[in-house]
């Protein structure tokens, strides 16, 4: 396993309003660590983790209005895809998927916004 990697000098979330921000989440686990494996199974964690800060905050999953991922390459975008259809059988949210430059060893981080208010 690599080793752990030091947290971001930011929040897990910000919350304005109705309106919950997320600060990019990768694929790491509970201590840490870069998940080793796939690019898939990088992915899967990092949407773990936006599901554990989305709870962290009293949402869920379906609250998500919009997702920003970044990919270290492009060529991954089919393993995205992949992830993205997994985790998002049903309605999905609004998306945008961009090539950058990533803080190594990740390939995928996850910006996300997600909406706290009443919807009926």
């Amino acid at each position: 396993m690599t080793d752990a990697v030091t947290p971001p000098p930011a929040p897990a979330f910000r919350r304005q309003g109705d309106l919950l921000l997320l600060s990019g989440q990768v694929g790491v686990d509970e201590h840490w660590r870069p998940v080793a494996g796939t690019f898939p199974d990088e992915a899967r964690a990092a949407f773990a983790n936006v599901r554990r800060v989305l709870a962290e905050a009293g949402a869920l999953p379906d609250r998500i209005l919009k997702v920003t991922a970044y990919l270290a390459d492009l060529g991954d975008f089919a393993g995205y895809n992949e992830v993205w259809l997994e985790e998002f059988p049903g309605q999905r949210p609004a998306r945008t998927t961009i090539g950058a430059a990533l803080v190594p060893p990740f390939r995928v981080e996850l910006d996300v916004v997600a909406w706290l208010g009443d919807t009926s």
